[in-house]
């Protein structure tokens, strides 16, 4: 069985990735977890034990980890299918990630967010992404001639494609679009188109700003709130799944597991303290009260 170089076959992976026409993130995605791996293996492995041996030597978080597993579990697929070799990945155990709560905002705090943001720019971009939970590169992409009567049109993960927006946020968008001069909406201090990162700088000084705290400062925290908000106020995960941009459903679902109101209420009408609360009324009524109550009849009977 002839060798095949790792380098070679990442190359080939990658060029079909392109070929596939996935977003440029998405190929640097897989380009910063495998590179690695190529020169942790120069020859393509025909046992687990190499790739368990590199994975153990990821650092980083549980999260991290579980990426670079994903990443190999595609390539070692495609690797098998092209060149008709047995895929070793299929023994190799998926390391274990804890559960970890996605990290997003209450209605209190979204409102304590957009108060104090008196600045025209960045309070169109945070009344934007509270809005419809636009993603950064998505508002970085943002024209002037896509803002329509009751959409936005915007370049995504997955392509072009058209985000509602609620009357006061298009307000915005006009005031700040009528101020630039080239066709993009956003600019940074510079005047340069605005950045991914410009907008995480922004989304941070402004929830400082607002007294939120946590790890997660940037602007997928808001989008996150959005979508747990959006199905809180009695949105569908179907309509969510299309505002947010998502391809698959499951991602969407995960928002469906933030909605802690209907568990709530449950909670409230069908916990055991309840029954024992309505068991020490229903006890007080029968003896104290009862026996109240017959000394009264028994009083009228005697007058």
């Amino acid at each position: 069985m002839r060798t095949i170089r790792t380098a070679q076959a990442l190359r080939e992976f990658l060029d079909s990735r392109i070929a596939s026409n996935l977003s440029p993130r998405t190929i640097e995605w897989y380009e910063d977890r495998l590179l690695p791996f190529a020169k942790s293996c120069p020859n393509l492995p025909r046992r687990p034990e190499p790739i368990e041996s590199f994975l153990a030597s990821v650092q980083g978080s549980p999260e991290t980890k579980r990426d670079s597993f994903n990443a190999l579990r595609t390539f070692f697929r495609f690797v098998s299918q092209r060149h008709r070799i047995p895929n070793p990945m299929e023994a190799v155990t998926p390391p274990r990630r804890p559960k970890t709560r996605m990290a997003t905002l209450e209605a209190n705090e979204l409102m304590l967010l957009l108060q104090p943001a008196d600045n025209l720019r960045d309070r169109a971009i945070l009344t934007l992404i509270t809005d419809n939970g636009m993603r950064a590169g998505e508002v970085c992409s943002l024209l002037k001639h896509n803002i329509k009567q009751e959409t936005v049109v915007v370049c995504g993960k997955t392509g072009w494609r058209e985000v509602p927006i609620s009357e006061e946020t298009r307000e915005l968008l006009l005031q700040v679009a009528a101020q630039s001069a080239d066709d993009y909406v956003f600019h940074d201090d510079h005047g340069k188109p605005i950045s991914r990162f410009s907008i995480y700088r922004i989304v941070r000084k402004h929830m400082e700003k607002a007294g939120i705290k946590g790890p997660k400062l940037g602007s997928h925290r808001i989008r996150h709130a959005f979508g747990k908000n959006f199905l809180v106020q009695g949105g569908d995960l179907r309509s969510l799944q299309e505002i947010m941009g998502h391809t698959d459903v499951k991602t969407t679902q995960k928002y469906a597991t933030l909605n802690l109101t209907d568990i709530i209420k449950k909670h409230q009408k069908f916990s055991p303290l309840r029954g024992v609360h309505a068991a020490a009324q229903e006890s007080l009524f029968t003896s104290e009260a009862l026996k109240e109550a017959e000394e009264i009849l028994r009083g009228k009977k005697e007058g």
